[in-house]
């Protein structure tokens, strides 16, 4: 589990609790043993830190590879920031989307219509 610190406060830094560190906002603790996991959940009751999604073990395949995450679809522009358009000559790359590929296309759905009643 991840946890990303809010409010920089001081903890313990090993599982005796002998020494101590400063953990800094913004910074991403992936709390891995129970002792990590009990401090963390203690600035997350108080406040000073949040769960963070483990982006990587979102991704991972039973396999244990990580699937490629691919970025969302740009929009190409010209030198003076204007979009620009797809050339229809070549049917296999859009040229208005930065990578040659435009992104999925939503799927639309019909609005039920209901009948009146009469009265």
């Amino acid at each position: 589990m991840a946890y990303k610190i809010l409010v920089p406060k001081p903890a313990a830094s090993n599982s005796h609790g002998t020494e101590t560190k400063l953990y800094e906002a913004g910074e991403v603790v992936d709390a891995k043993e129970d002792w990590q996991k009990s401090i963390m959940d203690s600035f997350v009751e108080n406040g000073w830190a949040i769960e963070t999604k483990d982006v990587q073990s979102e991704n991972v395949v039973e396999e244990g590879v990580a699937e490629p995450v691919e970025p969302e679809p740009k929009r190409a522009r010209d030198d003076k920031g204007h979009y620009k358009a797809d050339d229809p000559s070549t049917p296999d790359v859009n040229e208005a989307y930065e990578g040659g590929k435009a992104p999925k296309k939503k799927r639309t759905y019909k609005k039920r219509t209901t009948k009146k009643k009469d009265s």
